[in-house]
């Protein structure tokens, strides 16, 4: 009898513990939650990296979806709320932003959920802080974005602002970047937010401006376009861009003049950020001809990069040939080689990643490296090929893996000459690499020795 009162007022407790927290859990508008992500590299493609975690704060935005602000250029597989019941339904990835690390999580067969955070952008624009604006760019980001400046310095990692039951934003060290980005992320199902396309110069020397400025007052000099992100081949270093969408840049005075040229870019006339796909127009004076130009704006991306900076969306590419690792260069592979990669890796990469890494031209053109050569029987004296520029493979110049590799496939070859940087010279016939390929795989049972684009 005493075994059985224990055990309805342990039941008691626990019923009432988790009443409790379920609806301690209900009232809350920041919820810990802890993101899992799977490491990648570049320099071991083939291999699944261990998962790593990170602790976040979240916010539930209705109808099952949370957001959150979380490490950017990463590749996270789930997400789950921060509790010890292991009970807990793990929250999928809906969408997420390499660029700014923006987070939407869907949670599914809840019963219970906290009350939805309202993204009312005209209330916010009204009763939170207003100040001092500021583009800035996120932690490893290329992407602009427009942020208040805080008086006081925030603790690291992202947070939630809120003034009277509203959220004015997320709060990332000095800044609080307005809810307004949420709100666009949210309605436009987690898409990134569009870059300007071209990098331009604000700071000319007075002797820049009398060159620049003799016809044309406060026009933009162009100083760089993005390739498969701005107006590639239609605009130019050197460039002078006078109009934004039909607003003369004369009427924009010094101050804050970066700022001001980011607005008539990404921002429609009322101030609302414009989204990808949306036309940016612009006129400017070339070779003492005017002319206009006009491009959809997009997001971020280095994959027409001569040399990427990552692989964007997807594990990195490769192709394992007669235990030749094949890679296509990139700088996350060259970084992988520590804090002074610059140092330890081979410097022709390091020259290339440095000279030509944005190098714009008329095909997607990549630089197909030999990484390194496992150690098989049969191919014993080429253990010292590492970090490798492929130039040429039968007398044909490499510009892919996929190229590559149907190059590779060809039933009128027999045989492989493979020219690399150096001077250097590998030669198989197509029976030894198709028995390299059987040792290959008996030696060090790789699940695939390749991973291409469709």
């Amino acid at each position: 009898m005493k075994n059985y009162k224990s055990f309805v007022l342990l039941f008691l407790f626990v019923f009432t513990a988790s009443n409790l927290i379920a609806e301690e859990f209900e009232d809350k508008r920041v919820i810990e939650s802890r993101v899992t992500f799977q490491k990648t590299s570049h320099q071991n493609p083939w291999l699944v990296g261990e998962p790593f975690s990170r602790k976040i704060n979240i916010i539930h935005l209705g109808k099952g979806l949370f957001f959150g602000v979380t490490l950017s250029k990463q590749n996270p597989v789930y997400a789950e709320f921060e509790s010890f019941d292991y009970s807990v339904p793990k929250l999928s990835i809906k969408a997420y932003d390499e660029e700014t690390g923006f987070l939407l999580l869907e949670a599914s067969g809840m019963q219970k959920l906290p009350k939805p955070v309202g993204l009312d952008v005209k209330l916010t624009n009204q009763q939170c802080p207003s100040g001092k604006t500021r583009y800035v760019y996120l932690p490893f980001s290329k992407t602009p974005i427009k942020a208040y400046i805080l008086e006081q310095k925030k603790p690291e990692g992202a947070d939630f602002f809120f003034k009277n039951q509203l959220l004015c934003g997320i709060t990332i060290s000095d800044f609080l970047i307005p809810t307004e980005y949420v709100e666009l992320f949210l309605r436009s199902g987690g898409k990134s937010f569009p870059h300007p396309g071209f990098l331009f110069d604000v700071n000319l020397t007075p002797s820049e401006k009398e060159f620049y400025s003799k016809s044309f007052p406060n026009p933009l000099l162009v100083t760089e376009v993005i390739p498969g992100v701005g107006p590639a081949y239609n605009l130019f270093p050197g460039d002078l861009v006078t109009t934004i969408n039909s607003i003369p840049l004369s009427k924009v005075d010094e101050w804050d003049r970066a700022d001001k040229i980011f607005d008539l870019v990404l921002r429609k006339s009322d101030g609302r950020l414009r989204e990808l796909g949306e036309t940016v127009k612009l006129s400017l004076h070339r070779n003492f001809q005017n002319t206009n130009v006009s491009y959809d704006l997009r997001s971020y991306d280095s994959n027409h990069f001569l040399i990427p900076e990552e692989a964007k969306n997807r594990r990195p590419l490769y192709l394992i040939v007669g235990g030749f690792f094949f890679t296509e260069l990139s700088n996350a592979y060259l970084k992988e080689f520590g804090s002074e990669y610059r140092v330890k890796s081979e410097k022709k990469l390091v020259y290339l990643s440095d000279y030509y890494q944005k190098k714009v031209h008329p095909v997607r053109e990549k630089i197909v490296i030999l990484s390194r050569v496992f150690p098989l029987e049969g191919n014993l004296g080429y253990q010292d090929f590492q970090d490798l520029v492929l130039e040429k493979v039968n007398g044909t110049r490499i510009s892919s893996l996929g190229q590559l590799k149907n190059l590779l496939q060809s039933e009128e070859t027999t045989y492989y000459a493979f020219e690399l940087s150096g001077g250097k010279i590998a030669f198989f016939t197509k029976k030894e690499i198709l028995d390299l390929q059987q040792e290959l795989q008996t030696t060090y049972k790789l699940g695939r020795s390749y991973n291409l684009e469709d």
